[in-house]
Parts: structure tokens; C-alpha cells; sequence
């Protein structure tokens, strides 16, 4: 199994050792990222997005009703 935790500091690294050393957990590989490698993905600054606006105005969604049709799946 694994597990990726991705932490922003020095001291978030020096908790997470912590809470391994607790709970006896022996291996552990970390695996430096390189923020320069990550892929980007950048967005079409072209479209313009004001004709989504209103677009449920004819049938209002509650957050309910989402949350309910999409978690029944």
C-alpha cells in the first residue's frame, strides 16, 4: 500500500516523523518533489464564461440536492 502526504515545511516534517516514531512505523520513503517538473496546465483565457451565468436560474439546485444525486451513485 501506499500513502502520499505532501507537506509544505520543515515543521510539518519533523510532526509527521513524530507520529511514525509513535506508532513504530519503520519504512518510509520520501521523495522530494520538484515544484519545476510538476505539469501545468493553463486554461483557455480566450472563452468567455458570462453565458454560464444563470444557468440554473430556471431550475435552482440546492446544495442538498446536489450532494444527494451525486453520493447515490
Amino acid at each position: 500500500m501506499k500513502i502520499t502526504i505532501e507537506i509544505d515545511s520543515k515543521n510539518e516534517m519533523e510532526k509527521l516523523s513524530a507520529l511514525f516514531r509513535e506508532f513504530d512505523i519503520s519504512k518510509v520513503s520520501v521523495i522530494p518533489t520538484d515544484n519545476k517538473t510538476m505539469p501545468l496546465t493553463k486554461g483557455d483565457k480566450k472563452i468567455d464564461p458570462t453565458g454560464l451565468f444563470g444557468i440554473w436560474a430556471k431550475k435552482p439546485r440546492t446544495l442538498e440536492a446536489i450532494r444527494k444525486a451525486a453520493w447515490s451513485k
